[in-house]
């Protein structure tokens, strides 16, 4: 009877000690739901950077374009504040050209050619206030070859004495404002006439013509 006792005793044993081994071997398994939980946060993951990636290039080509912007409004101001009184300049020399034909005028009255003297020193005192603030009027010396960006072709004449597109007369005179034409020079330029073949042709076809 102890003998039986003993036996069961120790077949509880070693039932109870498998037992662990079992559950360790159970705990170290991996359920494909486990793994599948896995997969799917790392996807997550993955998508979260590129998601991160994105946002920031589109902060930085914002950033980019909002630097660039700062940039040509502070060019268009600047360029605002230089060129502010270009309009009130160009109307004053309309003033100046008035004064001009006035000193132009030749007299033998004593008096006048004082007055005109007075005219002449008050005219060269108020250009000199505008040389001050960029006006610069334009150089154009009879015979230069003629320049576009300059001077505008008021009018053509020929002399064959002389090259072609040279300036033969100025008509009015040219302004700068700082680095910007503010009025081109007028001026008559040099150029041959261009034969009239459409005569030549109408002589050449009249039996009366000699």
């Amino acid at each position: 009877m102890m003998e039986n006792e003993k036996d069961l005793k120790k077949s509880q044993l070693d039932d109870s000690a498998d037992e662990p081994v079992e559950h360790k071997e159970k705990k170290a398994d991996h359920s494909p739901k486990k793994e599948k939980k896995k997969a799917s946060i790392e996807d997550k993951l993955d998508l979260l950077e590129e998601e991160l990636k994105s946002i920031k290039d589109k902060y930085l080509r914002t950033l980019a374009e909002m630097e660039n912007l700062q940039r040509r409004t502070s060019e268009e101001i600047r360029k605002e504040r230089k060129y502010a009184s270009m309009t009130i300049v160009d109307k004053l020399i309309d003033h100046f050209e008035v004064f001009d034909q006035a000193l132009a005028i030749e007299t033998d009255d004593a008096n006048f050619k004082n007055f005109l003297t007075g005219f002449k020193m008050i005219k060269e005192m108020m250009f000199q206030s505008l040389q001050s603030e960029g006006v610069e009027q334009l150089v154009t010396p009879i015979g230069k070859e003629f320049d576009p960006t300059l001077e505008h072709a008021f009018d053509t004449r020929y002399d064959e004495t002389k090259p072609e597109h040279t300036i033969l007369e100025v008509v009015k005179k040219g302004y700068k404002f700082k680095d910007r034409l503010l009025r081109p020079t007028l001026v008559v330029i040099n150029i041959k006439p261009e034969p009239d073949n459409n005569s030549n042709n109408q002589n050449q076809s009249d039996p009366n013509v000699a």
